[in-house]
């Protein structure tokens, strides 16, 4: 044993670190080569780490000497610090997202332990190694598992899948896997590495909505269902009593007197209210029950059409419409040429006595988002309060009586569910006595899904 006398070194050691250098109070060391690393004060009064490196001579008739050699590793003890603090922190970071954290050799056999993987299953690292980590995998999941891993490691290409791990106590989670290889210098594969994502909460989520949406279209099937029904079965006793009433009107019209003729008058005006109103419900329940599938048209196409179709109508009230060249869009012809008319329509028809209606159709904002085209129905009417610019569009709804005038009032609400079913949007901007603006939004192309 080699006793170093001078107590210069004890003194200059960090009070930490004597216990590993000294024994009672004197330095003894080992005859033998050794490596030490302590802390050494410096002429400033700081530390810096050394590591000593000591090999023993011997020659005959001399006493064994040590010669040593003294490294500061201070700096490479403050980036171990660092990274040993970093290796925490991620740690802790992986613990808290509920990852696990794998890998596996180059033939996709796990051959180190793997803790995150065992905290959540349960399993020992002799029930992991290997293969036996696909035990703690879902049965119904284990075969497309273990194929598409192995046709990864086959092909050394990335890893990603979705299956279902037993927890410790019995539970089975989904996770979303990834998997990376690691290659050598050369281009060989080390090894690979990837993580487990738990999605659990994700799945539940998507099969609620799912399940949500399912019901909520049967739901919609029913509905249709029912108002065209309903409907339809309505059409024959609301036509037999207009057609019994037209039968009393023509042949008993001499023999009534005036208030049986005002009662069969309204009930004949009641009866075409009723028709009116049932066959715009046949309309609405048509939206979604008669639908083509989207395909390109010439709006200006479509305006003229429905000017042409109203014909009479126009020279009746001495309309003015004018019209600008409009853009093509994916759509649903038919619906397109309904949404124009009601819109159209209701432009004629809620006017004041002077002066007569002009109607203005053009696009706007056509630079702002190419993607979408608005165009707008313009009137000099009545116009609407704004604070009636939901209550509208829903089904009959109406701001008039029908003496003022007639109508179902469900004319604005086909024409949302229409713009509806193509992603677009309608709204309006008017002031009472000061005419109407319609604002009608449409995507230009529809996405491929909806297109059917």
């Amino acid at each position: 044993e080699f006793v170093l006398k001078s107590d210069f070194w004890l003194k200059h050691l960090h009070p930490e670190d004597r216990a590993v250098l000294s024994k009672d109070g004197r330095r003894h060391l080992p005859l033998k080569d050794q490596k030490l690393v302590y802390r050494f004060q410096t002429a400033t009064g700081e530390y810096c780490w050394l590591r000593d490196e000591l090999y023993l001579l011997k020659q005959n008739g001399v006493e064994p000497y040590f010669v040593g050699l003294l490294i500061d590793i201070t700096e490479e003890k403050s980036l171990k610090t660092i990274a040993d603090k970093e290796s925490v922190r991620l740690q802790a970071i992986i613990e808290s997202s509920g990852q696990i954290i794998w890998e596996t050799d180059a033939s996709g056999k796990v051959v180190e332990d793997l803790p995150f993987w065992r905290a959540f299953t349960g399993q020992a690292y002799e029930q992991i190694k290997g293969t036996g980590w696909i035990k703690a995998v879902h049965p119904e999941d284990r075969a497309r598992v273990q194929q598409a891993w192995n046709e990864a490691v086959q092909e050394k290409t990335k890893y990603e899948t979705e299956y279902r791990i037993k927890d410790k106590n019995g539970n089975y989670h989904w996770f979303k896997v990834h998997g990376i290889p690691v290659f050598k210098q050369k281009g060989e594969i080390n090894g690979w590495i990837g993580a487990c994502f738990d999605i659990t909460e994700q799945i539940q989520r998507e099969e609620l909505l799912e399940n949500y949406a399912a019901r909520l279209e049967q739901s919609n099937r029913d509905l249709q269902e029912f108002a065209y029904i309903a409907s339809h079965d309505l059409q024959e006793p609301a036509r037999k009593i207009l057609a019994f009433g037209d039968r009393l009107q023509s042949k008993y019209k001499d023999v009534l007197d005036e208030r049986a003729l005002d009662y069969l008058e309204r009930m004949m005006r009641a009866s075409q209210r009723m028709q009116n109103l049932i066959n715009s419900l046949l309309a609405f329940s048509r939206v979604e029950t008669q639908i083509k599938p989207f395909v390109l048209i010439d709006l200006t196409e479509t305006i003229k059409e429905v000017i042409e179709d109203l014909e009479l109508m126009i020279e009746r009230t001495q309309a003015k419409i004018s019209f600008e060249q409009l853009p093509a869009v994916e759509a649903d012809k038919n619906q397109m040429y309904q949404l124009f008319e009601n819109l159209i329509k209701n432009a004629i028809k809620f006017q004041k006595a002077e002066p007569t209606p002009v109607i203005k159709i053009y696009q706007t904002d056509k630079s702002v988002r190419p993607e979408k085209v608005t165009i707008v129905v313009e009137d000099n009417g009545i116009g609407i309060d704004q604070q009636y610019e939901d209550r509208i569009f829903k089904p009959f709804q109406r701001l008039h009586t029908w003496e003022e005038y007639e109508g179902s009032g469900m004319g604005l609400a086909i024409c949302r569910r229409i713009i509806e079913r193509h992603r677009g949007r309608i709204y309006f901007k008017s002031q009472p006595e000061k005419g109407t603006k319609f604002f009608v939004e449409l995507p230009v192309k529809q996405k491929k899904q909806d297109k059917q």
